[in-house]
């Protein structure tokens, strides 16, 4: 092998895994801001049920409801844009891995990826799912306790089940429907 060709590999390589380290940090972005909205949720909920005054329990629940709405839209949003680099980038690595099958020993986790999947979705689609689903119940929140006053028998019950349905059905049909069509562009 020449100098020219050791030095063109050399800079494959590197690109190569370049590729995969965007990659793994599209991730662990996607991981660290999930982490810091558990912690929020977390506390924020703590706050409605630590509360001793009643009426001061529901006016914390509506901002609080508002704020983890926000936050899960943000959280929704942000996965869905973090998703075109992610795809981006590990179809560039895989291309490279079809041309020059001996770069896969420089990555443990360019072969076989596509089928670390939980029941036929994917680890970005669980996390679009599970943002989604705490924004409707974050509407739910604010829906019973804001409008309808927290009372069991009050239509607002219902009314605020079938609106959080709506709006995590909405969500979730807006990354199957239109974004997993566009997707395959990137790739």
């Amino acid at each position: 092998m020449s100098q020219q060709q050791r030095e063109k590999a050399e800079n494959l390589r590197a690109l190569l895994e370049q590729h995969w380290l965007h990659a793994r940090h599209v991730e662990n972005e996607r991981l660290w801001f999930t982490n810091i909205f558990g912690i929020v949720v977390a506390g924020l909920l703590a706050v409605i049920f630590t509360a001793e005054d009643p009426q001061l329990s529901k006016q914390f629940a509506i901002y609080i409801g508002f704020l983890i709405l926000a936050l899960s839209l943000i959280g929704y949003f942000l996965c869905k844009s973090w998703r075109a680099p992610f795809i981006e980038h590990t179809s560039l690595a895989k291309k490279m891995l079809e041309e020059y099958p001996s770069f896969e020993k420089y990555t443990s986790y360019g072969k076989g990826y596509e089928k670390l999947k939980f029941l036929v979705i994917s680890a970005h689609e669980l996390f679009l799912y599970f943002y989604a689903l705490m924004a409707g119940g974050a509407l739910f929140l604010l829906l019973y306790v804001g409008v309808g006053k927290g009372d069991e028998k009050s239509p607002y019950l219902w009314i605020s089940i079938v609106v959080s349905i709506i709006l995590f059905s909405v969500l979730c049909a807006s990354w199957r429907g239109y974004l997993v069509k566009r997707e395959k562009e990137y790739v």
